[in-house]
């Protein structure tokens, strides 16, 4: 797990006026030029009275008479046929880009990125808490711990499982910073596993990294591995490459008593929930579908960030 710190354009005008359509074209590159359309007829233009070519009468006819053939509502009904199946050709394929990705887990420590303020499609940054994971900082300028400061990771922004659903879960994390973190930063999506049948993850992006694919996730779950960013030592006095590996984390739940008591529950979540039977050491299950949907409460309480476009989404999963 390598780690640094829902979602989709008007074509041109069609078809060409009656005066400088193909057919005219063609006579002007075979025959002399046309009267309306050859350098006499711009000397014309220049030497003649003007309402011979352009009197207020005939501008009138143009916008009272038949509609034109080549912009017509039939054409207009057209174009929005075409533009629409390239829309869902667009929204299949991202669907088959996401499939296939994989859900890597981490936690640093460390301040997450969509903290710091100047992110203009949320209405706030998100939290980040004192040393003791508890205190909210107001101050979204105050310096992360990965950095020497004093903002690390809030404690419940680690996974838990849904008080009335034992098949829905909820988690923050990260995606790769290649898609533009503006583009998803705040934003939450609905995302089932190919290993974890009948399960949904309803997961909001507040962190960034750098990733080997456009499409993979990276779960904020303790003992998941530190990463390259380290602030653990710092925070809770842990071992210099955090618990267990530093990439990878610990192997298994029992590993889990080595994590401070507060950060303890989303460490066996991993193995509880998202790790399925017959993978004791853990797994980066596949993500088999993903889409963006409303932000649920449960989660937006303890990020305090909402996208300003959020209720354009179907809300999510309960």
């Amino acid at each position: 797990m390598v780690f640094n710190a829902h979602a989709v354009s008007g074509g041109a005008a069609l078809g060409v006026s009656l005066l400088h359509g193909p057919k005219v074209a063609k006579v002007a590159s075979t025959t002399p030029l046309a009267p309306l359309h050859g350098p006499r007829a711009a000397k014309a233009a220049s030497t003649t009275p003007p309402d011979l070519l352009h009197r207020p009468r005939a501008a009138k006819v143009a916008s009272t008479g038949p509609p034109d053939p080549l912009h017509g509502p039939k054409v207009a009904k057209e174009v929005k046929v075409v533009r629409e199946a390239k829309a869902a050709r667009e929204a299949k394929a991202a669907r088959a880009a996401k499939a296939g990705q994989i859900a890597t887990q981490y936690w640093d420590c460390c301040k997450v990125g969509a903290a710091w303020p100047g992110h203009p499609a949320v209405n706030r940054p998100a939290y980040s808490c004192a040393k003791d994971g508890v205190t909210r900082i107001d101050n979204p300028q105050v310096t992360s711990g990965c950095q020497g400061g004093t903002a690390f990771a809030c404690n419940n922004q680690q996974p838990f499982v849904s008080p009335t659903n034992p098949m829905l879960s909820y988690a923050v994390g990260a995606r790769p910073v290649t898609k533009g973190v503006d583009s998803f930063y705040g934003a939450c999506y609905s995302i089932q596993f190919k290993e974890l049948p009948g399960k949904t993850l309803v997961f909001q992006a507040i962190n960034t990294g750098n990733y080997p694919t456009p499409w993979q996730i990276d779960i904020q779950t303790p003992g998941g591995g530190v990463g390259e960013l380290n602030t653990c030592p710092a925070q809770w006095g842990s071992p210099p490459d955090g618990w267990g590996r530093r990439w990878g984390g610990i192997m298994n739940k029992a590993q889990c008593s080595q994590l401070p008591a507060a950060l303890q529950p989303g460490c066996h979540w991993r193995f509880d929930w998202l790790v399925p039977a017959g993978h004791p050491y853990g797994l980066n299950p596949t993500i088999q579908s993903m889409c963006r949907v409303k932000c649920p409460k449960v989660l937006t309480d303890n990020t305090g960030m909402i996208r300003n476009d959020d209720n354009d989404w179907p809300a999510a999963p309960q």
